[in-house]
């Protein structure tokens, strides 16, 4: 039978490279391992095998080494001579261990079996059973001969792995052979000799006595590292556990001969009876919950250390329903934690206590005091004037655009009383100053101009006087001018319940002339009058308290505050807060520019010392020190940061829902700005008229803003945000215009507050997307179509009116109802391009991406012109 070279190689037992080899030597034509051989030649290769095999198995017969056969049952001879070696016993083979050392195979084999120090007993033969004892040992002889002779650390470990397999191999009861002391010699020099040729395999260590160098250590210690670390080091058999790992490591020697021990650990267990934590009460004087004022149920509930779901059932116990935002009160929230057995203390911050005054004397009794009086109306109607007038200073001039853009205070002697003057912007932007105006007048003159009747801001002020209930004096101003009609200005009035005296009603109308001086001295005995019927009575004695005019900052000075007193007297050094600045009054400055060393009642002054500019409106008190007063500020602070803290609420009202969403037109554009004044009364202004600008599409952003110079942080701010700087009444510094250029940003500085606000809203109108608006050019009937290959269809029409222009819009009639609406792609006459075919004339027209064009269609043409919108009137202040 043919076969491969390969294979009859493997059924010789030789190697297929061997086989090649011969085979070529022997004549035969052999390229490699996988030519295939007839049968001639497959005898031929075995006739050049025959003689080797039969000189080897002659060979083989002297040579006799251990085998281990599993699974089978000896009886075992004992004897008590000290090294009879059995009779050969011939045995079948087996499959050999992996450890075993495997020798050539011979049909004959000695097994020499182990002899027993103590009294053995000879066993009987039985089929699965042998009677033996536990622990074989080896023989007396063989024991001493050992122990005199200088042992090697490979032939310790190599008597370790012959116990080890011993113990574990014992249940298979195979048959040990124990080779005599000749053949122990030889193995022990072919071990020595492979340990000589492998140098990673450990190697065996010189006597310890007779080597001691240092060179000589560190060799031993790195055989003996490698003699630990590598796998085949520690025995034959590959089959290694881990506890067998640990006991080879154990029977390791260093240097010095010590074991080495690696120590592990005991782990403690505990034996002892289980206890149970002793949950530990809190006293009843730690059982308090501090709050400030109110607190959420869900904080009251962290705070009593109980879940909200127990503390919501247990209030829905007591008919209350509870939510986890729901604020509550120091008395409901006592109720509910003395269901847990706590109370609830409000450690909240009094500033009542703190800031209260001591003088307490009934209003009969107090002394009287000035009267305030605020001049409000329209722009332009002459409320400075009539103040110049009044107190001889000409404010106006001074005044930008001849218009009032702050907030005045003036203190004028008016024969033997002292009347204190407001004078407010008329202009639009300036409603939130006129209402604070009203808030602390006592009486409100409204300059009506003759001339011009009333008008919008005349209405406006009317409505801040009724609301803060001050009686109301008109002056009918310029009666000078030629067309003044007063009783047109009477008329007018009557329609918001100011009937004149002589028309039987109880609002005073004086007829002046503010340029002139006409008519002022009655207006002044008039004001007079009226606030003698008021009888207005306040303590000059106490803490002061008064009301923020006017805020700026001015260089060299700081912050400076307009503060008119209302009760008590202010004095300088005083400890003083308003809203979260404090201070110390280090200045006081009447309307004139002179210190004075305090300000009674009704008195407005300038004080200097604050840490901040404060906000027009807010309230100055005096605090006992300084201390008291950073702590009433502070704590201010912390309820603002608290209220901003807090998510805004959501959209209630279907109106509001409406306004919030976004817009058709895509993502609404913002205008951002930064805005700095010079006193913090024009900065809300400004501020709350840009803000009422824009619409759904646009709108203005206040980035940052205040009271002060132009600086480089503005100049950071809006390049970050892609702004615009707005200076009012003041100029950016040298550095921050020069950063400012090199940022490209825009700088614009105002004096007058309508052109600020005409400049942003045109800016705002630019932002908005243009309108198209659709123009008719023309129509044309078709009277024939006809079908170009890759071109389409194509209408030959007549123009019947107007006329129709390359590329304008095109929008397809047919019996009145639109089919297509897109552009017209080609416009010719006579195979020619043209630009326009006019009335009468007829051409021929293609029709962007629409071929179903039949005759009769109409087609009519249109353009769409871009047209700027402006802002609603709505929108706009002005």
């Amino acid at each position: 039978m043919p076969k491969k070279v390969f294979e009859l190689a493997n059924e010789i037992g030789v190697s297929s490279i061997d086989m090649v080899e011969k085979l070529k030597s022997a004549g035969l034509n052999v390229r490699n391992h996988m030519v295939t051989l007839s049968d001639d030649e497959v005898k031929k290769a075995l006739e050049v095998y025959e003689p080797s095999k039969e000189a080897k198995k002659k060979t083989t017969k002297k040579k006799v080494t251990k085998k281990k056969v599993a699974k089978k049952t000896v009886v075992k001879k004992v004897v008590k001579k000290a090294a009879a070696p059995s009779k050969p016993v011939e045995e079948p083979k087996v499959e050999e261990k992996p450890a075993a050392e495997v020798a050539p195979e011979t049909s004959e084999k000695k097994v020499e079996e182990p002899k027993v120090e103590e009294e053995q007993v000879e066993s009987k033969p039985a089929p699965k059973t042998v009677v033996r004892k536990k622990k074989p040992t080896i023989r007396k002889a063989a024991a001493k001969a050992e122990e005199t002779s200088s042992e090697t650390l490979p032939d310790k470990m190599d008597e370790i792995e012959k116990k080890e397999v011993f113990k574990e191999k014992m249940h298979t009861f195979t048959p040990v052979y124990v080779p005599d002391e000749k053949e122990k010699e030889e193995e022990r020099a072919k071990a020595q000799k492979a340990a000589a040729s492998r140098p990673s395999s450990p190697q065996t260590p010189p006597d310890l006595d007779a080597d001691k160098n240092k060179k000589d250590s560190k060799k031993r210690m790195g055989d003996l590292a490698a003699m630990v670390s590598k796998k085949g080091a520690v025995g034959k058999t590959k089959d290694i556990t881990n506890i067998r790992a640990e006991e080879e490591m154990k029977l390791a020697t260093n240097i010095i001969g010590r074991q080495v021990y690696t120590p592990v650990k005991r782990k403690k267990v505990f034996t002892g009876s289980t206890k149970q934590t002793e949950i530990t009460e809190v006293k009843k004087s730690k059982r308090v919950v501090n709050i400030h004022n109110a607190v959420t149920a869900l904080d009251l509930s962290n705070k009593l250390s109980v879940k909200f779901e127990k503390l919501r059932n247990d209030a829905l116990e007591q008919n209350l329903l509870l939510k986890e935002d729901d604020y509550l009160g120091v008395e409901l929230a006592n109720e509910l934690a003395a269901m847990y057995d706590y109370r609830v203390e409000n450690k909240a911050f009094d500033e009542e206590e703190v800031l209260k005054s001591e003088v307490k004397a009934p209003k009969s009794d107090l002394p009287l005091r000035n009267p305030i009086i605020t001049v409000m109306g329209h722009v332009d109607h002459g409320k400075t004037t009539l103040l110049d007038y009044i107190r001889d200073a000409k404010v106006t001039a001074g005044e930008a655009g001849g218009i009032t853009q702050h907030i005045g205070a003036y203190s004028v002697p008016v024969g033997e009383t002292t009347l204190t003057f407001l004078d407010t912007p008329g202009h639009a932007a300036f409603a939130s100053m006129r209402q604070r105006g009203a808030n602390v007048t006592d009486v409100v003159i409204l300059v009506v101009a003759a001339d011009d009747g009333v008008m919008p801001q005349t209405k406006e002020s009317i409505k801040f006087a009724k609301n803060a209930k001050c009686p109301i004096i008109v002056a009918i101003n310029k009666m000078d001018k030629e067309g003044a009609n007063p009783e047109r200005i009477k008329q007018e009035l009557t329609e918001f319940e100011l009937v004149p005296e002589d028309w039987g009603g109880d609002t005073m109308f004086v007829p002046i002339s503010a340029l002139k001086g006409e008519g002022v001295d009655d207006l002044l005995e008039s004001v007079k009058l009226q606030s003698e019927m008021m009888e207005l009575r306040e303590s000059p004695k106490g803490k002061a308290e008064g009301i923020i005019i006017e805020s700026k900052v001015e260089t060299g000075r700081g912050p400076v505050a307009t503060v008119l007193v209302q009760k008590g007297t202010l004095k300088k050094g005083d400890a003083i807060v308003c809203d979260e600045f404090y201070g110390r009054a280090r200045s006081l400055t009447d309307h004139s520019g002179k210190d004075v060393k305090s300000a009674g009642p009704s008195i407005p002054v300038q004080i200097l010392g604050l840490n901040g500019v404060p906000a027009p409106g807010e309230t100055l008190n005096v605090a006992k020190n300084e201390r008291e007063a950073k702590k009433v500020a502070e704590n201010r602070a912390d309820e603002r940061k608290k209220l901003e803290s807090v998510e805004a609420p959501k959209v209630n009202s279907l109106e509001d829902f409406f306004s919030s969403a976004p817009s058709d037109t895509g993502e609404k554009k913002i205008l951002n700005l930064v805005i700095r004044a010079d006193v913090q009364g024009s900065y809300e202004a400004i501020k709350d008229a840009l803000l009422g600008l824009g619409n759904d599409e646009v709108g203005v952003s206040i980035v940052t803003g205040g009271v002060g110079a132009i600086t480089d942080n503005d100049v950071v701010m809006a390049t970050n945000s892609s702004g615009i700087l707005i200076g009012f009444n003041m100029r950016p510094m040298t550095s921050a215009r020069r950063l400012a250029e090199q940022n490209g940003i825009e700088v614009r500085t105002y004096s007058i507050i309508y052109e600020l606000i005409n400049d942003i809203t045109l800016a705002l109108e630019g932002m908005l997307e243009p309108e198209s608006i659709e123009k008719y050019i023309g129509r044309a009937e078709v009277r024939d179509t006809f079908n170009i290959p890759k071109v389409g269809t194509i209408a030959g029409t007549a123009v019947i009116d107007g006329k129709i222009e390359r590329g304008c819009n095109i929008r397809l009639l047919r019996d009145g109802k639109i089919i297509y609406d897109g552009k017209l792609s080609t416009l010719k006459r006579f195979k020619d391009e043209v630009k326009e075919v006019a009335n009468g004339y007829e051409c021929g027209m293609a029709l962007e991406g629409f071929n179903d064009i039949k005759n009769n269609d109409l087609i009519e043409a249109y353009i769409l012109e871009q047209k700027q919108r402006k802002l609603d009137a709505d929108s706009r202040t002005l």
